[in-house]
């Protein structure tokens, strides 16, 4: 909720790590480091999770990605595709709860719309590819501009941008993806539907026990809503392109970034 310079991770608060509740995250370029899960990252998550924090990761993955996360990692549930759904896992139950901003009419109706965007992409954009996640997406088009082709220029990446625009899309730019669809869904209003139904409380009533973890223009509407938000080293990229700065930053990038902001928290939640 700030645009001046963030703060180093040292700075934030003792009383707010106590009052931490849920604990939302970006995954890629926050919690992994070239394209891997540090052991870092994935071990701060059981910290959190054992010290009674919900993690909940809110990612641009497609939706298959996202069953396994909320599966098989010790999380609350994951927002996916950024903004689509969130899916939660009962485990006293063994069931997967899965909740959609869209019906299926609309879902269906968003992927004819985008094979436009995708035929236009690939013949307009020389170098970019889909990505290779694609198949297991169920309401964007993420259009791969650096995590398995050669990095694209900048021109080249307002260029897919452009042309999301002209077909009347919504884009977000990640650090890997441009991420394209249709309907008025994003990664703020999904996790305020996940805060509603998990407590029965809205995001503005929480603002004192969330935080959220970043690290690239596509988050920066939860650097807007957020009064407590936390960017890795590696945003310093962005930056100067950012209205709204996150309100910490960690001296380490990426994976050890993440690791390093939940250290801190917890050793402060323990004083």
């Amino acid at each position: 909720m700030t645009a001046s310079h963030p703060q180093p991770i040292n700075a934030i608060p003792e009383s707010f790590c106590k009052a931490l509740r849920y604990f939302f995250t970006d995954i890629d370029d926050t919690m992994t480091h070239n394209g891997l899960l540090p052991a870092e990252a994935y071990q701060a998550i059981w910290q959190l999770s054992e010290q009674g924090i919900g993690v909940i990761p809110v990612t641009g993955r497609p939706a298959g990605w996202c069953d396994h996360f909320a599966r098989m990692w010790p999380v609350e549930g994951v927002v996916g595709e950024n903004g689509a759904f969130y899916f939660s896992y009962d485990r006293s139950h063994n069931r997967m709860n899965r909740v959609y901003l869209l019906d299926e009419a609309e879902r269906q109706e968003g992927q004819r719309r985008l094979e436009t965007i995708r035929r236009r992409v690939l013949a307009e954009v020389p170098g970019c590819g889909i990505s290779a996640d694609q198949p297991y997406r169920i309401v964007d088009l993420a259009i791969d501009f650096c995590e398995d082709v050669a990095s694209l220029s900048k021109e080249g990446v307002q260029d897919i941008c452009r042309i999301a625009e002209e077909e009347g899309a919504t884009y977000k730019v990640s650090s890997i993806h441009v991420n394209c669809w249709y309907g008025d869904h994003n990664k703020v209003a999904c996790f305020e539907r996940f805060l509603k139904d998990f407590t029965g409380h809205t995001l503005a009533e929480m603002q004192s026990s969330i935080v959220f973890v970043g690290d690239s223009p596509n988050d920066e509407p939860m650097f807007q809503e957020l009064e407590h938000t936390i960017a890795v080293a590696n945003i310093k990229n962005f930056l100067a392109d950012l209205q709204h700065h996150p309100t910490y930053i960690t001296t380490h990038e990426a994976g050890l970034g993440f690791a390093e902001a939940v250290e801190i928290i917890l050793q402060k939640r323990a004083q």
